[in-house]
């Protein structure tokens, strides 16, 4: 059985790519850029080598997918909870089917924000859209047979308990104790708490105060002390996804981090004000803090000051890839599911 772990973000497409028989240490992750529109909106790369942009065909029009945003004349990304509606999302999505070199997935796993999870029409509404056969380009479709869709943050937990897999106190404190995970993307800032490895709902939500406002600032301020152009909130935002630390501004390169972090110290609290009135009304303990996502460095402090008796926190060595290798390795546990009860 082959498995696809699917996470399309906002700025981000990561996906996690394997046959679900074989060990998590032989799959394929890719970590890719989320601009997508028609031919006629793109410009020509010609000089670019690292542009690896991707011909898929939506509604019969020629399209670009996984194209830089700053490629994309008059960038018009969807920031908002209709993304999964969008043909931009529909694009990517043909994108990283076309990516799997495959003409057959069998079990694909993706998520929502946690909002979003907890509607049952609009998760049934995206299995419904990514199951069965898909053009993706004029003479090539790919044929999904199951999806699954979980809420984002979860799928970080189950990278995070297989990470500590080998350190029994640690499993200990998972199965025992209350762990949260904070995600924040580019969009929404998600957590979820987790018990016993059920979700609790009471304490689980999504705030749109993320990424994209921190980086509006960070880049503002880089404006004001170098003088630096429009391009320079996309240049962040591509260092950010490349996990690199410096960006060029008006000739110079500059180190990324303090401007990121003084960002954060504003933006942060605001963005999990939601949480920490969540975690008010219960009984406000992580037993195991996780921090996801490209940003979740940034999201540490602010967490910490909600948490401020957890001594464990835990985060990955490629954080950005985090919640993508978590899909594939549900769909690992499903598959291997099956496979038990058919025997």
């Amino acid at each position: 059985m082959f498995g696809l772990g699917l996470d399309i973000g906002y700025s981000g497409l990561k996906m996690t790519m394997g046959d679900l028989e074989g060990g998590f240490q032989n799959v394929k992750t890719l970590v890719l850029p989320v601009g997508a529109a028609p031919v006629s909106n793109c410009i020509e790369s010609d000089n670019d080598t690292s542009d690896n942009r991707i011909p898929v065909t939506i509604n019969g029009e020629p399209w670009y997918a996984c194209i830089d945003p700053h490629y994309i004349m008059r960038d018009q990304r969807s920031l908002n909870y209709d993304y999964a509606d969008t043909l931009q999302y529909e694009a990517i999505f043909k994108a990283a089917l076309m990516l799997t070199e495959r003409d057959e997935i069998d079990l694909l796993v993706t998520g929502l924000p946690v909002s979003q999870a907890k509607d049952e029409a609009m998760v049934e509404k995206l299995v419904q859209m990514m199951t069965g056969e898909h053009a993706v380009s004029a003479r090539k479709t790919v044929t999904v047979k199951r999806v699954i869709v979980r809420p984002q943050p979860g799928a970080a937990f189950v990278r995070m308990v297989y990470q500590c897999a080998d350190d029994k106190q640690m499993v200990r404190r998972i199965k025992e104790g209350q762990t949260v995970v904070v995600d924040p993307g580019f969009f929404s800032v998600d957590w979820v708490t987790i018990k016993g490895g059920g979700l609790l709902r009471e304490t689980s939500g999504t705030s749109i105060r993320a990424m994209f406002r921190l980086i509006e600032q960070a880049a503002e301020a880089i404006r004001r002390d170098y003088g630096a152009g429009a391009n320079i909130r996309t240049a962040i935002e591509r260092a950010l996804r490349a996990g690199e630390r410096e960006v060029l501004a008006n000739g110079e390169f500059i180190d990324l981090t303090p401007y990121l972090e003084a960002a954060a110290d504003e933006v942060a609290p605001v963005a999990l004000a939601a949480m920490k009135a969540d975690m008010a009304l219960q009984d406000n303990v992580a037993d195991v803090l996780v921090l996801a996502g490209g940003g979740g460095h940034l999201y540490e402090k602010a967490a910490r000051e909600i948490f401020q008796d957890c001594r464990y926190v835990v985060s990955f060595e490629n954080a950005v890839t985090a919640i993508s290798e978590g899909y594939w390795l549900i769909a690992q546990g499903i598959a291997s599911q099956i496979q038990s009860n058919a025997a």
